[in-house]
């Protein structure tokens, strides 16, 4: 046996055992592959209720919304109206003011003037007076 025969044997023997390494390392990568299929599986089976359950919570609280935001819009309509009617009685009440303030300024403004004069009538006639007896 020459240098070359021997060469060659032994890189057929090296050949034939990565072969051998190449089938037990793919055989082992398909058994991870296939554990991380069947893990995927259950979590995928387990995640299906808890999809659902979200599901019907986001109904719900859909539902809920759509409820707040009708009785939101009754508060705001309740709301304007009161708005409306308390609007409505500070105008009555200005009316009833300023009616008021028209027809009793005029007759204040009278007696105070009645007043007024009386006041200097009696000023100057109690000063007529007086210089009589000087």
């Amino acid at each position: 046996m020459n240098v070359v025969e021997i060469l060659t044997n032994v890189l057929l023997i090296s050949a034939s055992v990565l072969c051998i390494a190449l089938i037990y390392f793919l055989n082992k990568i398909e058994k991870s592959v296939h554990s991380i299929s069947l893990n995927i599986q259950g979590v995928s089976i387990k995640l299906i209720p808890l999809i659902e359950s979200t599901l019907e919570l986001s109904n719900k609280i859909i539902h809920i919304t759509n409820g707040i935001e009708s009785q939101l819009q009754t508060t705001r309509s309740m709301i304007s109206g009161i708005r409306a009617h308390v609007d409505e009685i500070l105008n009555v009440e200005n009316k009833i003011r300023n009616g008021i303030e028209n027809a009793v300024m005029p007759i204040i403004k009278n007696v105070s003037a009645v007043g007024i004069g009386v006041g200097s009538f009696w000023r100057k006639y109690k000063a007529g007076k007086q210089n009589k007896y000087i």
